[in-house]
């Protein structure tokens, strides 16, 4: 039983070193029927377009193995076609030595003989079947859990198309546009969520002076604008380009005419989610400096603004140039690939992320040691624990939930489902935990309602009943411990209004014990 010497494609049978060029040509073709600036003659590649980086006359040998050849046709693709395109010319010849070693049938049966496509490859199959392979991640948007189909007819021959009587394999499903639509669509209504409950956060920070002389809540308004303003150049994007792209011809699209605008909008998605990040940092660096540094509160926050909004401009920045200075970068608005050059972006992303770990296990350790000092307080000790536990979103530490893409293909969507839920709500849930469901804003818009109230009703007893009121406040607010001195290191308490002195009552000789719980509860069971 002797191997075959040659390999298969949907032309004819060629020697492997041939099969080789052939096929990978024949990749550039397939990959880029339109938007290519070569085109296949034999196992060459030869302009097609006089506007592309060749002359009329020149020609490329398709050879992947050889780094000048690939770099020749390389330059007239993108980074992410490149990669695409030698992927493809990979796995024809892992299909050509696949042919080579296995052996041939000794059959007499009608069966259809092992072949390359021109994108998949396909074993010697019993005629009247239909085989199938994933879709191969090199065609564009491909979904991998989907399936490519080829038939072997009834009398042994694999099944051609009669428009160009050539032999046809069924790819129709691999790009499965409603996936991606449906995935625009969850991004779009998360986005609308956050800013829903954004905005009005933002207002009612700015608006009740009690709140907004706190530094903490400032950096809670900086936090939550980096929020509001990634939301909506999001929508802004999925709404103008990419829903642009899912319902056009690549050719047509608006990223496809790379227009100054486009980039524009592309640097703004990256600067306000790197903000994102920094400013997470920033709230991290802040609760662990008031812990950890006898609760010395900043007198000015002009750092952390510097940290929040210029810092993240230099890597956003610096990516910018680059991507302007190559032109193999500088192409569909940006959205493709620009490979190792991306680190510049997600390194300081990651090392936000990193520094936020730290200080909430630093914290915990410290919440740890006091609780060993001072065993008779259990309760007291695991509200604060449970505290420290909500400063999960806002440390950004949810991003640990999708860090890891699965490699299994069938996982992928619901991969890229929970991905744009965790990211496109990250905005609502810190609004929810640090403004809505917190206990000091709650007392707080109470005051300022039932004195409108008042006021509205009794208006002839208004001065007298404005007085009272005031004075309630005023008591409320003395004790959950909500100091009006913007420099106090004492921050709210619980939402049941208690003081420090009610909510610990085992008498505690340690100050700094107080002072700790005091402000662990103040991001954690008094936001709750």
């Amino acid at each position: 039983m002797a191997n075959p010497d040659v390999c298969r494609d949907r032309y004819g049978s060629f020697q492997p070193d041939v099969f080789k060029l052939f096929s990978c040509s024949m990749c550039y073709a397939y990959l880029f029927p339109r938007e290519g600036y070569l085109t296949p003659n034999g196992t060459h590649l030869v302009p097609r377009d006089l506007d592309g980086p060749y002359p009329e006359g020149t020609s490329v040998i398709a050879n992947v193995e050889n780094s000048d050849a690939v770099h020749k046709v390389c330059k007239t693709l993108t980074s992410d076609e490149c990669s695409r395109w030698t992927r493809c010319c990979h796995a024809a010849i892992r299909c050509c030595n696949r042919q080579l070693n296995e052996p041939l049938r000794n059959t007499t049966e009608l069966f259809c003989p092992r072949t390359w496509d021109g994108f998949g490859c396909f074993g010697d199959t019993d005629a009247s079947q239909m085989v199938h392979i994933n879709c191969p991640l090199y065609i564009e948007h491909a979904s991998p859990w989907e399936l490519a189909y080829k038939e072997c007819t009834v009398n042994g021959t694999w099944y051609r198309n009669q428009l160009t009587d050539s032999e046809w394999t069924d790819y129709t499903e691999c790009v499965v546009k409603e996936n991606f639509s449906t995935i625009l669509h969850i991004s779009l209504a998360c986005s609308l969520f956050s800013i829903l409950l954004l905005i009005p956060a933002c207002i009612i920070f700015l608006k009740v002076r009690q709140l907004r002389a706190q530094k903490r809540v400032r950096l809670h308004i900086s936090l939550f604008i980096s929020f509001l303003m990634a939301c909506v150049v999001s929508i802004l994007w999925d709404f103008i380009v990419y829903k642009d792209r899912l319902e056009n011809e690549k050719e047509l699209t608006i990223m496809n005419e790379n227009s100054g605008w486009c980039k524009f909008l592309y640097i703004l998605i990256r600067y306000f989610g790197t903000t994102i990040f920094f400013w997470m940092f920033c709230e991290g660096f802040f609760l662990h400096r008031l812990i950890v540094h006898a609760f010395k509160v900043p007198k000015k926050l002009r750092w952390y603004y510097l940290c929040g909004w210029v810092l993240p401009a230099l890597p956003v920045g610096t990516y910018a140039v680059i991507r302007v200075s190559f032109e193999e970068y500088n192409t569909e608005c940006w959205v493709p690939h620009a490979g190792d050059y991306e680190w510049i972006i997600y390194v300081p992303n990651l090392i936000c992320i990193l520094a936020n770990l730290f200080f909430l296990v630093n914290i915990l350790r410290i919440l740890l040691t006091q609780m060993q000092s001072h065993p008779n307080e259990p309760s007291n000790y695991r509200k604060a624990l449970k505290a420290t536990f909500v400063l999960v979103p806002l440390f950004g530490l949810q991003q640990f939930l999708v860090i890891y893409r699965p490699d299994d293909k069938s996982a992928l969507f619901i991969y890229e489902a929970i991905a744009s839920i965790v990211q496109n709500t990250r905005g609502a849930v810190v609004a929810l935990i640090f403004c809505f469901f917190n206990g000091e804003v709650h007392t707080h818009l109470k005051c300022i309602l039932k004195r409108k109230w008042r006021t509205r009703s009794v208006k002839s007893d208004l001065s007298r009943k404005g007085s009272n009121m005031s004075t309630q406040c005023t008591t409320i607010g003395r004790r959950i411990a909500i100091s009006n001195d913007p420099t106090s290191p004492f921050l709210p308490l619980s939402p049941s209004g208690n003081t420090v002195e009610e909510l610990f009552t085992t008498p505690l000789t340690n100050g700094h014990m107080k002072k700790l719980n005091s402000n662990i509860t103040a991001y954690g069971d008094a936001d709750l």
